[in-house]
């Protein structure tokens, strides 16, 4: 458990990093193209590690019997990383990681209440308490 514990930290550090670095891209090249570098590069590297993977072939196998649906986490991935630049355009990288915490946070709990029926009030609470600290933080900062 501690070891998913410390990957999960890791994620969160490389998701902010990732994020600064892509926005850096697209200062400079431009949202679009930097948006298609970042895709280029993640694509070449993925193939590169599913070439080396032992699994192969019958992860290729099992891609072809996967819902057509379940190919939409990557046209997610391309709106949240294009919407992540757009934000971090316009407002405070504080901000901006904490706001994409409180949106996975309400897209979790709908996704277990969706999914498995299971919502409890506290969760919601929590989300509303991590967004009102953004606008606290906002209100303090700006005076």
């Amino acid at each position: 458990m501690l070891l998913l514990i410390i990957l999960a930290f890791f994620y969160g550090c490389a998701t902010v990093v990732s994020k600064m670095i892509n926005y850096r891209a697209a200062k400079v090249l431009g949202t679009w193209n930097g948006s298609l570098v970042n895709y280029v590069v993640a694509s070449i590297l993925a193939l590169i590690l599913l070439l080396f993977s032992p699994y192969l072939w019958s992860d290729l196998q099992a891609c072809i019997k996967v819902p057509v649906y379940l190919y939409a986490g990557g046209t997610f991935g391309v709106i949240a990383f294009v919407l992540s630049i757009i934000a971090l355009d316009r407002m405070k990288v504080f901000q901006s990681t904490i706001l994409l915490l409180a949106g996975q946070l309400l897209a979790g709990i709908l996704f277990d209440v969706i999914v498995f029926q299971n919502f409890t009030w506290i969760k919601c609470a929590g989300i509303l308490l991590v967004t009102a600290g953004i606008f606290w933080d906002k209100k303090v900062t700006a005076s």
